[in-house]
């Protein structure tokens, strides 16, 4: 029957007509009117809600409550499988309050729906008393039946969707026929064989998958994200996992000892099954284990939540230009093979490079391919047609001449800013300490990322090799002039040579 139309009491006294317009939850409808008796039944009728007695309308067909029909959606499935333990599955979704404030809030909309009827009888509004529609009838709270509710256990799409950062077909204008092409191809084909592949790509979110649920089934209210070059688009093969542990934060715990404190609990677990875990207790506390089963690095932070900020903003630089991620794959690679990319061994971190090679894109470069960070690319902007070679062979001129005890590189001023002024920055995280030899500003907290190169003898080797790596690439453009090169072993003596030599002069 159509909403809104005449309804026609059957029962005693039967009536029908029309009354004023008025509209209930977006469906236009008339009130009816009911005589006397039936208004004795609506305000006197059975406490439980039962059907009408003989005479007052069409008794409804009662049915049992086991027996009616439920449409769950969703499934209990999580990431797509069906977990074995069904305590992951209901606690991963965080604290067991949640299912508790969804089944108070559908008790509450039933008894506001069911307000007007003091006895508990409920009216059908399309075919009247006892009609097909059908309403759950008062029952105590201890008595109702708990209807489980699908828990969603973490975003499925990073698993399902297609990955769209691993290259396979090369670009149009990667040759340009001049004579930087050799070089280009040679940068070219080495990022293409050492980008992350899917595969891995699916390897760490199946154990990211795996820690959350593990994680979360222990700790109900930790949040355990992925960050760094994983989700950035900046990835190698050979890269590590980070993930950061969120937790919130408490105002009279110090961060770092928050931190710790929480690494530590997580600590007990990654050890069971990989016992050379180590926490790294440095200004940001790292966790560092191993994956044996997929052969997986991990570094697990607790709350630098600024790592979740800038995995974004280097995601949006990456997709602006196709000569981005092989610059930043050929430097990381570059920095490897000359041992200046390790922070723990006083060097430059992965972080860094990338922030450089932005920052180079931004002001080393006429015009700048890259705009200033938090900005949106200008398409009016005349288009930079440099050859990969060309910017590889620049960025390393660049960095081998930058003024590194004045200037520091930004990547969120898009150009060179003055030492003095990153160490007056007030941000809660900046230590105007940390300023020292080589000096990267992060984005977002305004702190030094190359804050580990603080010792002059590894400052100077950095320098010495972004000049002698120019040098060489500029007099041969081939790329293993980049690379270092071979030193040349000392020959063995003869044995004669050596008798001459030991003889005694007459």
């Amino acid at each position: 029957m159509n909403e809104g139309a005449p309804m026609m009491y059957h029962g005693n006294g039967g009536f029908g007509g029309p009354g004023p317009m008025y509209m209930v939850a977006g469906v236009e409808r008339q009130p009816r009117h009911y005589p006397l008796e039936v208004l004795q039944v609506m305000g006197g009728g059975a406490r439980g809600g039962g059907s009408p007695g003989p005479g007052q309308g069409t008794p409804r067909r009662w049915q049992q409550r086991r027996d009616r029909q439920t449409n769950n959606k969703g499934d209990n499935t999580a990431f797509g499988y069906e977990s074995d333990d069904s305590s992951l599955s209901s606690n991963a979704s965080g604290s067991n309050k949640s299912g508790e404030k969804g089944e108070a809030a559908s008790r509450s909309s039933e008894r506001s729906s069911g307000s007007n009827s003091s006895a508990g009888t409920a009216y059908n509004g399309q075919a009247g008393w006892g009609g097909a529609r059908e309403w759950r009838e008062w029952r105590s709270r201890r008595t109702r039946e708990a209807h489980a509710r699908p828990r969603r256990i973490a975003p499925e799409r990073y698993l399902n969707a297609s990955y769209p950062f691993q290259v396979k077909f090369t670009p149009d204008d990667l040759l340009n026929g001049s004579k930087w092409d050799t070089l280009s191809q040679e940068m070219w084909d080495k990022f293409v064989k050492s980008q992350q592949t899917e595969e891995t790509f699916r390897k760490k979110m199946n154990l990211w998958r795996y820690l959350y649920i593990t994680i979360k089934s222990i700790f109900p209210r930790y949040g355990l994200y992925v960050v760094g070059s994983t989700m950035s688009g900046f990835g190698l093969e050979s890269s590590d996992m980070d993930l950061c542990l969120y937790v919130r934060p408490l105002d009279n715990v110090e961060p770092r000892a928050h931190a710790l404190l929480h690494l530590n609990y997580i600590l007990g677990y990654i050890r069971s099954f990989d016992p050379g875990a180590e926490l790294i207790q440095a200004k940001v506390p790292i966790l560092k284990f191993r994956d044996a089963r997929n052969g997986l690095q991990v570094d697990l932070n607790c709350n630098n939540v600024v790592g979740i900020r800038n995995t974004n903003l280097l995601y949006g630089y990456s997709r602006m230009d196709w000569r981005v991620r092989p610059l930043v794959a050929l430097t990381k690679l570059w920095a490897q093979a000359h041992n200046i990319n390790d922070a723990r061994q006083r060097t430059l971190s992965s972080y860094s490079l990338t922030l450089m090679v932005i920052h180079f894109l931004q002001c080393g470069t006429v015009p700048a391919i890259l705009p200033r960070g938090l900005e949106a690319p200008d398409a009016r902007r005349p288009h930079n047609r440099a050859s990969l070679a060309e910017l590889f062979l620049h960025m390393l001129r660049y960095y081998a001449d930058f003024p590194y005890g004045l200037m520091a590189v930004s990547v969120r001023a898009g150009a060179r800013v003055p030492v003095a002024e990153c160490r007056a920055a007030r941000a809660s995280k900046n230590d105007p300490h940390q300023w020292k030899l080589l000096c990267v500003e992060e984005p977002f907290d305004l702190t030094n990322t190359a804050r580990s190169v603080y010792d002059p003898e590894t400052f100077e080797k950095i320098v010495a090799t972004f000049r002698d790596s120019y040098a060489r690439l500029a007099a041969g453009l081939r790329l293993a002039d980049a690379w270092p090169q071979p030193q040349p072993q000392p020959q063995p003596q003869q044995p004669q040579q050596q008798n001459q030599q030991q003889q005694p002069q007459r």
